[in-house]
């Protein structure tokens, strides 16, 4: 596995591999139509994840040269850390966690942050040595009330 960059041309897998994270988690977690169509449609279009590549890096983990995974650091936060599917369990999560510490240690931040959607990620960034720091309100006119579970760890710099 390479952890790497996001290109100009991997922008469409990298979509792609959104809706198929978004369509897995709709399943699993039964948002109506309404949320999996945001979730499917405009928060994993292209047009978005080219709109946040001028601002974020992006970085794309590649497993026998597909993008089985990415990372999007804002700052001191990982703005989105997504798995294909197919590719759970296989360490690359861990993988693409590390390397957006990394970058946010290198970048001089003495913490990292997310925002976690669902307890499955809430378990996954506890097990990466995250602590629960609160909660806010996501998308309150799509997922009415939903709440997102924030997470913090302090990085040593240097």
């Amino acid at each position: 596995m390479r952890i790497e960059p996001m290109r100009d041309e991997d922008v469409a897998d990298v979509a792609a591999l959104l809706r198929a994270c978004f369509h897995w988690l709709s399943d699993r977690e039964g948002f109506d139509a309404r949320q999996r169509a945001f979730l499917t449609g405009e928060r994993s279009s292209e047009q978005t994840i080219r709109e946040e590549a001028r601002t974020r890096p992006h970085w794309v983990a590649r497993r026998d040269g597909a993008i089985a995974g990415f990372v999007t650091v804002d700052g001191h936060q990982i703005a989105r850390l997504y798995v294909h599917p197919q590719f759970h369990r296989q360490g690359i999560g861990k993988a693409l966690f590390a390397a957006a510490e990394a970058m946010i240690r290198q970048a001089g931040f003495a913490e990292v942050t997310v925002g976690a959607l669902v307890d499955s990620a809430v378990a996954f960034y506890q097990s990466m040595g995250m602590t629960i720091t609160g909660s806010e309100i996501y998308e309150p006119d799509i997922f009415l009330g939903r709440r997102v579970t924030l997470l913090s760890k302090r990085l040593t710099v240097g």
